[in-house]
């Protein structure tokens, strides 16, 4: 008999949805395309993209999500295009208007999304004395895409702040992205100071950062620095798609059949889904938002192919949406896990506890199960698996639970052949 933890939670293959570039009301990417263009001579479009993006786009899109089990992350960035911090009120919009944003985020975002900075400002690197441009002036994620590593200090300190003014906001992040190519080149130390820095914000033991995009091939779930005794790690999420949502200018490309297509056989879903790969959206906010109202050209993309997810898995048997952390998380329970079979028991060591924990038996007929001496109900369907049942296999069975101890007990009644 083998046992192994299934890839995924209640071997279901995760959906989620990346929203970079989003914070309170301001469509930082105006400033950045401003500052940007001034910077390297270049002649990029900014005049007319809009400045704002109005609170009720982005509660109509977070009623969506959670009217849809749309699940994933949602970036604040926490001191946007350097206007100022969101804990002290940026000095576009009144306190009012912006107490209103973090009210309605708070209740209808946070639900569904996890919440991480995009570091600071996602344009220019700050003085954390001044909270003014370095001089002279750098980027985030030009000259940052080589972390100092000869200022861990500096760097766990900026990416410290940046989780505690959100979490000054009452928005506790559960991990970071990268603003752009922050960290990228040297992703070691990126990984391993990011995950401090978040700890000492909000005590997660596991947090987790985003910085890659994979758009072909297989998609991993990278545990870094895993330490079982202390039941720490940092989860990195990569994305599996390219942004054909509108993309990071806000008038890019849209297009729902690069996803998946009306006739649910092509994009890149399928490929994915069938592969038994995460389905991990990169899209960015000013790409739902577009250039106006009328526009949203990205949430536009987003409803038509929830849509046709929802064709293609209409029991919800093969696919589930996740927040990242979900996805990262259950990546570090599996990696730090240790499984012992003796017999017809099974005894799991588990640093990280999370529910839906998924475990595949094969090589024996499975009559029951019971965890730590409780019985789990047999599930007569893929449809009907969830936690606290079994579902046997020609070979074996898959089984689901929520530890609440790191020692678990799993004892199997087994057919004889």
């Amino acid at each position: 008999m083998h046992v192994e933890i299934a890839r995924h939670p209640l071997d279901r293959v995760p959906l989620s949805l990346i929203i970079d570039d989003s914070t309170v009301l301001v469509n930082l990417n105006y400033f950045f395309l401003r500052d940007r263009n001034l910077a390297d001579g270049q002649a990029r479009r900014w005049e007319d993209v809009p400045v704002v993006h109005p609170e009720s786009f982005t509660r109509e899109f977070a009623e969506f999500c959670l009217a849809h089990g749309v699940r994933g992350k949602f970036s604040v960035v926490p001191c946007p295009a350097a206007l100022g911090r969101l804990d002290e009120g940026l000095p576009l919009f009144s306190p009012a208007q912006q107490d209103s944003w973090l009210r309605m985020c708070r209740e209808l975002i946070v639900p569904a999304f996890d919440i991480t900075p995009e570091m600071l400002t996602h344009t220019f690197v700050l003085d954390l004395q001044t909270f003014r441009p370095v001089e002279p002036p750098i980027w985030e994620q030009y000259e940052w895409e080589t972390l100092p590593i000869d200022q861990e200090e500096l760097v766990f300190e900026y990416i410290a702040t940046a989780c505690r003014i959100l979490a000054n906001c009452g928005l506790p992040p559960e991990g970071v992205t990268s603003p752009g190519g922050f960290g990228g080149r040297t992703l070691d130390f990126y990984a391993r100071v990011a995950g401090d820095a978040v700890r000492s914000v909000t005590g997660n033991p596991t947090p987790y950062f985003f910085k890659r995009v994979s758009n072909e091939g297989t998609v991993e779930t990278p545990v870094w620095y895993a330490d079982r005794d202390a039941g720490t790690a940092v989860g990195e999420i990569i994305a599996s798609t390219g942004d054909w949502t509108g993309s990071w200018t806000g008038y890019g490309e849209a297009d729902a059949d690069r996803y998946l297509t009306a006739d649910l056989q092509g994009g890149r879903l399928p490929e994915l889904i069938d592969a038994g790969e995460p389905v991990i959206f990169c899209s960015h906010w000013q790409g739902f938002y577009g250039m106006h109202n009328e526009d949203r050209r990205g949430f536009r993309v987003l409803q038509v192919v929830v849509q046709r997810l929802q064709e293609l898995d209409p029991s919800g048997e093969r696919t589930r949406w996740m927040k990242c952390s979900e996805i990262t998380n259950y990546a570090c329970a599996r990696e730090m896990a240790e499984v012992l079979v003796e017999g017809n028991t099974i005894t799991l060591d588990l640093p990280v506890l999370v529910p839906d924990l998924t475990l595949r038996i094969t090589g024996a007929p499975v009559v029951s199960v019971a965890v730590q001496g409780r019985p789990l109900r047999r599930a007569t369907c893929r449809r009907d698996f969830s936690t606290d049942t079994f579902l046997t296999e020609p070979d074996g069975a898959l089984l689901a639970f929520s530890p609440a101890e790191r020692r678990v007990t799993v004892t199997l009644q087994t057919a004889s052949r």
